[in-house]
């Protein structure tokens, strides 16, 4: 393996010694052509330099007829050129040469004595005559392309560990005209990829110290694009789809999660090398990280996980407390404490009921969460805020310290929920028979009590176990109902069978084959219309699974 990379590192260093030595040679060719021009009242004094292959410096300096004399220079890599722009032209009584760069990219760094710095993506080179505008034009065409091969092999990096390092050592200060930006990028060892970019903004008196924690995964390798902003050049970078998964801690404090951020450079080469050492990264952390998430096999070992993921996570003066138990029936408690209110919420849902495509990383301003969505958003989250019953939900958050745990969280999740949803697959559900389904039916149609009202319920079987009677009184607090149905059971459409939701109450309801009102209907004894459907209340998702599980049994043709 060493002999394989020393040969292509040869091989490397070959390339760049030709490639340098050609632009050296093109170099030489534009600067013979350079030369002093008058044009009315001013001179324009040119001269270039090679800071480094592919990179020039052009110095135009403009004297007027009373000596004074305006120094501008232009940095810029003739990679970014376009050749097609670089053209000789007569301007009034000048000979001119115009250079723009491709797609019109501020990547021309101009510096007017040595004062005032700014970012342009085109200027004006000047030549005496037409002949020496035309050498001037096809001196830095042909200069171009060899530049581009310089770029395209000016790089020399292999693994995650080596961009990484390249990485740590090139971020760093940049000194403007008027602030001072010093940067350091560190890696948290906690996880794969996981990095903190620490920025310090000194402005005249006013300084901003900035600490950016990310993954560099959860980078857009698409989305790291050059930005100017007066004499600052640099990186502009952002998050896949947008997402807020960037801790932004500013003067110690936490501030919201954010899906972007900048990181300043000296100079264009130094971003663009910036540029191609993230843009290769990305990939090979999220390699990485995916590599090292926990593979789940059975349930424990996920919950296990979990809390200790989210037994605490504390923002600012907001602290959750959380805590998950449970086999495939999870029972979630969050205790939220905060400088201004505190609470306790209990959460009892079945991860069969989860969307695993639904468990996501969100963030809330200065937290993130690992949101729970049930299928079809149905209503089967049981919920309780401080003892007392509430609603029921389709969705709920779990509160995380970072992006790496919610990353690890939703993976724990996805992988428990994949194994409840496979071990009660309704496709692989027995059937059952009739004296089966009838005592399940029996067995959940239980007395309860919802708030100030009770149910008390009996079911029975009649005429050979071909009719149904089913009795249920309702008790409240001022007043009370007793409700009987009688149904055959053929009339019922096992089909039709479903678990409705309505704030706190829960109803098993099937309806007769064509909604025909074939059900015998009494209310306190007294004969009612009739009816097609029947509801029978429950008292938790579980108990009203079981007797709909019965019901499709005892009603299936």
């Amino acid at each position: 393996m060493m002999k394989k990379w020393l040969i292509s590192y040869f091989i490397f260093t070959a390339v760049a010694i030709t490639n340098a030595q050609n632009f050296d040679t093109a170099f030489q060719k534009i600067s013979t052509q350079l030369q002093s021009v008058q044009s009315g009242k001013k001179e324009y004094q040119q001269s270039i330099e090679n800071p480094e292959p592919g990179v020039v410096s052009l110095h135009i300096d403009e004297v007027d007829s009373k000596g004074k004399t305006k120094a501008n220079v232009y940095e810029f890599n003739l990679a970014d050129i376009d050749p097609n722009t670089v053209r000789s032209t007569a301007k009034r009584d000048i000979i001119t040469v115009n250079l723009t760069t491709n797609k019109k990219q501020k990547l021309i760094k101009k510096t007017v004595n040595d004062e005032k710095i700014s970012y342009v993506y085109n200027f004006t080179i000047f030549a005496t005559d037409p002949d020496n505008g035309r050498s001037l034009a096809e001196a830095i065409k042909k200069a171009i392309p060899i530049a581009r091969k310089i770029l395209d092999n000016r790089l020399a990096l292999n693994g995650y560990t080596d961009r990484l390092d390249w990485l740590k050592e090139h971020i760093g200060n940049v000194d403007l005209i008027k602030k001072q930006i010093s940067q350091e990028l560190t890696e948290n060892t906690d996880y794969p990829g996981a990095v903190i970019l620490h920025k310090n903004i000194a402005s005249g008196k006013k300084e901003k110290d900035i600490n950016y924690s990310f993954n560099l995964a959860y980078l857009n390798p698409k989305q790291i694009d050059f930005y100017v902003s007066g004499d600052a050049f640099g990186l502009k970078i952002a998050t896949k789809h947008g997402e807020k998964l960037i801790k932004v801690t500013e003067n110690n404090e936490q501030k919201a999660y954010t899906n972007k951020f900048n990181i300043a450079t000296k100079n264009v080469e130094e971003a663009r090398d910036m540029q191609k050492v993230l843009t290769d990264i990305i990939p090979l952390a999220k390699q990485k990280l995916e590599a090292a998430l926990p593979k789940i096999t059975n349930l424990q070992k996920g919950y296990d996980i979990l809390n200790g993921l989210i037994e605490k996570v504390t923002v600012n003066d907001q602290e959750y407390a959380q805590n998950m138990s449970g086999d495939c029936v999870v029972n979630f408690e969050q205790t939220i404490n905060g400088s201004k209110k505190s609470y306790n919420d209990v959460y009892e849902f079945n991860l069969v009921d989860l969307n695993k495509n639904q468990i996501k990383p969100k963030t809330k301003a200065k937290v993130i969460v690992v949101e729970l969505k049930t299928k079809s958003k149905q209503n089967y989250i049981k919920y309780t805020r401080d003892g007392e019953v509430k609603n029921y939900k389709s969705g709920i958050q779990i509160y995380v310290p970072g992006a790496e745990q919610a990353v690890i969280i939703q993976k724990v999740l996805q992988d428990m929920t994949g194994i409840c949803q496979a071990k009660f697959d309704p496709k692989k559900q027995k059937s059952l028979n009739f004296n089966a389904a009838s005592q399940l039916l029996q067995d959940n149609l239980k007395n309860f009590n919802l708030g100030d009202t009770s149910y008390e319920q009996t079911v029975e079987f009649l005429e050979d176990n071909t009719s149904l009677k089913y009795q249920n009184v309702i008790t409240g607090k001022k007043s009370s109902k007793e409700l009987l149905y009688e149904v055959n059971l053929s009339d019922l459409n096992p089909k039709s069978v479903k678990i409705k939701v309505s704030g706190k109450k829960i109803n098993v309801e099937i309806d007769t084959n064509h909604m025909e009102k074939l059900v015998k209907y009494y209310k306190d004894g007294k004969i009612q219309s009739y009816q097609n459907k029947i509801q029978f209340p429950a008292p938790d998702i579980e108990t009203a699974r079981k007797i709909k599980r019965a019901l499709q049994n005892l009603t299936k043709k």
